[in-house]
């Protein structure tokens, strides 16, 4: 699956192939939060809010028989076209998404192609759809079988059903049914997560402007639609982080499948932050590993809690199976160890079923995923003795065909409706070789510092 860019202020035009795990890098000011914002934004109205569309005569014929069956293969022969209808709606809010008043940004664009490899469909689903005192209707599929049935619950006539109502549930199932294992729903940990605490009460105020937006719309509304309708200040991916914070409440209630069923990456992230969170009378506190008796909230821990606490609250419980957890600069505020362990800690959720997808400024962060790959290629007895020897074990191993990384550069493009290359702002492929993935723009200047500190050891210039 290539998500195909165009048009985000700096970044010209890019395509990324979302693997397992899919790392960005480059220089400041070359569009990689931007890239990142606008990918996190299709996937949430994807989910949330686009509809397929379906023939009209399903639902005609369901109101008029009781129950109507749709061919599954048949749907699946139109997956592209429904992506790319999705693309075309999706366009248009690209700049409310990133809240940038940039000409630019108006003729922001992105397609969506996917590979016959993409598409792996529900063998089986079921889901009843009511109220509290009774079941309307169902939709079902077995196994091992193509069709889609759809069958009303109760006597045709005794309750009414909006056909809007109908058309949309059924439109939010096929989709699931079809694109379940396809498009993950994501996560988004922000940069501003460090201040997150700090400027909440403020963005409430954004927050409250939708609500007055929703109760003036009377009915169903295209959650969508109102992004053009709401001003604010804050790019959508922001608002969401903060809506997250607002949320802790019902979101700690839950245990995650990690707490579950992986507590050794739970511990290891304790390591990391360097102590536990917990949440106590409508407050998060932190609570320091080397002293249990003391309950900081989070805005009086260092700025590593504040960079970490979103993470863990996910972690704990919110992640499940098949989710894709982006994260803009995960190093922030973060010592080169703990950068090291944190690269550790993801390829340990790559590894129990969590898609990752990063942004980042670290050559630690790097070379530590270059060592977990070189590691893994390593046969036998010869590999346990690097994990004995540097605390590593199978579960942090990854294979370079589930890894993609991109640095952000100044490349010859052929652009849409031109015959010739032009250099503009991109992302590259990073080549792997013998030492790793090889990034220019962090080698670069890692060599020129050695250059000048030799320079000034040896008194020569």
């Amino acid at each position: 699956m290539v998500f195909k860019l165009a048009n985000l202020g700096p970044l010209q035009c890019a395509s990324i192939d979302l693997s397992e795990l899919t790392v960005v890098c480059g220089k400041n000011n070359t569009g990689k939060t931007y890239a990142t914002y606008t990918i996190f934004g299709f996937l949430s109205y994807w989910w949330e809010a686009y509809e397929i569309d379906l023939d009209s005569s399903i639902v005609k014929i369901l109101l008029e028989k009781g129950s109507v069956s749709i061919s599954l293969s048949q749907m699946l022969k139109k997956s592209q076209h429904f992506v790319d209808i999705a693309c075309k709606k999706y366009c248009p809010v690209i700049q409310r998404v990133l809240s940038s008043e940039q000409e630019t940004i108006s003729k922001a664009s992105i397609k969506v192609e996917l590979n016959a490899s993409d598409i792996h469909p529900l063998s089986e689903y079921d889901q009843t759809t009511g109220s509290d005192r009774v079941n309307i209707f169902s939709i079902h599929k077995d196994r091992n079988r193509d069709d889609i049935s759809i069958s009303l619950l109760v006597d045709k006539g005794s309750i009414e059903v909006p056909p809007r109502v109908l058309n949309r549930t059924i439109s939010f199932a096929i989709k699931r049914i079809i694109f379940k294992n396809t498009f993950p729903e994501p996560t988004i940990l922000v940069a501003e997560r460090t201040g997150i605490e700090i400027f909440q009460s403020e963005l409430d105020f954004a927050r409250n402007r939708l609500l007055d937006t929703l109760k003036e719309s009377e009915g169903s509304i295209d959650p969508f639609e109102i992004l053009e309708r709401v001003n604010t200040d804050y790019a959508i991916p922001i608002n969401r982080a903060v809506d997250s914070v607002r949320r802790t409440k019902e979101k700690v209630k839950n245990q995650s499948f990690i707490v579950k069923e992986h507590p050794e990456i739970i511990q290891n992230m304790n390591q990391i932050i360097g102590g536990d969170v917990l949440y106590s009378k409508n407050t998060m506190l932190f609570v320091p590993s080397n002293n249990k008796r003391i309950r900081l909230k989070i805005n009086e821990g260092s700025s590593s809690v504040r960079s970490l606490v979103d993470l863990f609250i996910y972690l704990k419980h919110v992640a499940k199976k098949g989710d894709l957890l982006m994260i803009d600069e995960p190093e922030l505020n973060l010592h080169p160890d703990n950068q090291r362990k944190l690269m550790q800690l993801f390829a340990q959720l790559n590894n129990v079923g969590i898609k990752i997808y990063v942004t980042t400024h670290s050559d630690y962060f790097v070379k530590e995923l270059n060592n977990i790959i070189l590691m893994q290629s390593i046969p036998g007895d010869k590999q346990l003795q690097y994990f004995q020897k540097y605390g590593y074990d199978r579960t942090h191993m990854l294979s370079r065909n589930r890894v993609s990384v991109y640095i952000a550069s100044v490349q010859p493009v052929l652009l849409d409706g031109k015959t010739r290359r032009t250099r503009c702002n991109t992302f590259q492929k990073a080549e792997f070789n013998g030492f790793g993935f090889v990034l220019d723009s962090f080698d670069d200047t890692i060599n020129i510092m050695n250059e000048v500190q030799d320079s000034l050891f040896y008194g020569e210039l």
